[in-house]
């Protein structure tokens, strides 16, 4: 009887672990992906980026981020992530993004900061920006100077946030390929 309820709980426990709970994201056509409690969509390819990977933080889904990659030269990380999650609005979420690019990088230097807008469907959505130089590894390389973009925006109830990274001796064309990543990608379709 003792191994029963053992493996009974064993059982209950596995069927409980996050590894088995529900993906947050749906497969759509065109391998899109759409993370359904924001209905954003990340499409596989949005200018010369790859998206390479997809990350689930806490239990719920509702805080995700994908990663993007062009080549072994500009890494994208797009967070999606409910607003009050980290902070109550977008001057609060960017001091706390600003922050842990702080915390997890070396020699970081704010370059410039500024409020910016996008437009998404015809709506259009304040965002704030700022550029870092900065000391970290890209692509396995040991730590070396970087260039680093944080775009963060909020959309309704949702705060929908960027990091680039790319090698600061080539942050003119990486500047460019990024310009062109915010361009083309629209996280709600029409």
């Amino acid at each position: 009887m003792k191994t029963r309820l053992t493996l009974l709980l064993l059982v209950l426990v596995a069927l409980s672990s996050p590894a088995n709970a529900a993906s947050p994201f749906k497969k759509l056509s065109g391998n899109r992906l759409l993370h359904v409690p924001s209905n954003v969509v990340f499409p596989a390819k949005i200018g010369l980026f790859n998206r390479i990977d997809t990350h689930v933080y806490g239990s719920d889904g509702r805080d995700v981020s994908v990663r993007y990659q062009l080549d072994a030269f500009i890494v994208s990380d797009v967070y999606v992530y409910p607003v009050g999650t980290y902070a109550p609005d977008l001057s609060g979420e960017f001091r706390v993004q600003q922050k842990a690019i702080r915390e997890s990088n070396k020699n970081v230097k704010l370059v410039a900061e500024t409020t910016i807008q996008t437009t998404q469907n015809g709506r259009t959505i304040t965002g704030r920006k700022a550029s870092y130089d900065l000391v970290r590894g890209l692509f396995g390389e040991p730590p070396h100077q970087c260039g680093s973009q944080l775009f963060v925006y909020r959309d309704g109830p949702w705060f929908v946030a960027h990091r680039f990274s790319y090698p600061s001796e080539r942050s003119s064309i990486a500047t460019k390929h990024v310009a062109d990543f915010l361009d083309q990608w629209h996280w709600h379709e029409p």
